[in-house]
C-alpha cells in the first residue's frame, strides 16, 4: 500500500465508531516474515516458560526486544496518521506484542470497562492481521461508539465473556490493520477454527503517558538497527548517555 493518509470517511469512522480497518498495509510476504519472527522468538527464547498470558496463546511480550523488523510497521505513515487522528500529533510507542491464539484458544472478556470515556483520548491500538481475522477464528469484537460514552453499552452488559447485543465482529483480511481507540470497549474472541490467528498488537500514546516497557532496556543489537524515526517514536532522544547501546545514538 502506498497510501499515507486516511480518507475523510475513515476519519469519520474513527471519530464516531472508534475503529477502522485499513486494507493491504502488509504484503503476504511481510505477513509471513513477521509471523516467522514472532514464532522464532517464542521458540528461541523459550517464552512459553515465562509467559503468563492467556492459555493457548503464544504471546511475545515486547516484540521489539526480539526483532527490529517490526519497526517498519510501527512507522508506516498510514498507521501514524490514524494514531495521530485519535491521540494527537505527538506520538510515543507504548507497547508492541506478538499475539497468536491457537486453534481452540478461549476468548477474552470485554475490556477495559473502567477506562475513562470521551475526549481527549490518550491511547490507541493497531492490530496487524498476519492471518485473516474471521468470525470463526475469533476476530476482535468492538462496541462502536463506546469510546465516547459507555452508558448504553454498560447498561446492556451481562457477563463480559458473553456476546454483547451491540458488538460488531471486525473481520479483516490478512495484511490489514485494525486501528481502534483504546477507550473503545473491545476484546478478542474464541478461536473455533483449525488454525492459529497470528497478529501483532501495537499501542501508541501521547508523550505524557508512561510507556508500558522501558525502551532503554532494548538489546544493543536491536538499538543498532533502529532508524532515527523509530528512536523518536520510542522517546529515546532524551535517554541517558550512559545506557548501554544508546550513547552513540542520542
Amino acid at each position: 500500500m502506498n497510501r499515507t493518509a486516511l480518507t475523510p470517511g475513515e476519519r469519520e469512522q474513527l471519530d464516531t465508531e472508534g475503529y477502522v480497518v485499513l486494507l493491504d498495509v502488509f504484503t503476504p510476504q511481510e505477513c509471513d516474515e513477521l509471523g516467522d519472527e514472532m514464532d522464532t522468538s517464542w521458540e528461541k527464547f523459550r517464552l512459553h516458560e515465562i509467559s503468563d498470558s492467556e492459555e493457548g496463546v503464544r504471546f511475545v511480550d515486547n516484540a521489539l526486544y526480539y526483532s527490529a523488523k517490526v519497526q517498519d510497521g510501527l512507522l508506516h505513515p498510514l498507521l501514524l496518521d490514524a494514531a495521530s487522528q485519535m491521540v494527537g500529533p505527538r506520538l510515543l510507542l507504548n507497547l508492541i506484542n506478538g499475539r497468536s491464539p491457537a486453534a481452540g484458544a478461549a476468548g477474552q472478556p470485554l475490556h477495559v470497562l473502567d477506562r475513562r470515556r470521551g475526549r481527549p483520548f490518550d491511547k490507541c491500538n493497531a492490530i496487524w492481521c498476519l492471518d485473516d481475522f474471521t468470525a470463526e477464528n475469533g476476530a476482535t469484537r468492538v462496541i462502536p461508539g463506546s469510546h465516547l460514552d459507555d452508558t448504553a453499552a454498560l447498561a446492556r452488559m451481562g457477563d463480559a465473556m458473553d456476546a454483547h447485543p451491540d458488538e460488531v465482529i471486525v473481520e479483516a483480511p490478512r495484511g490489514a490493520v485494525i486501528m481502534h481507540n483504546s477507550h473503545l470497549i473491545h476484546s478478542g474472541r474464541p478461536n473455533a477454527s483449525g488454525a492459529d490467528r497470528r497478529s501483532i498488537h501495537a499501542a501508541y500514546t501521547h508523550p505524557e503517558i508512561p510507556t508500558h516497557y522501558d525502551w532503554t532496556a532494548l538489546p544493543p543489537a536491536i538499538v543498532a538497527d533502529l532508524s532515527e524515526q523509530a528512536f523518536d517514536l520510542l522517546g529515546l532522544k532524551e535517554a541517558a548517555l550512559d545506557v548501554e547501546g544508546l550513547g552513540a545514538r542520542v
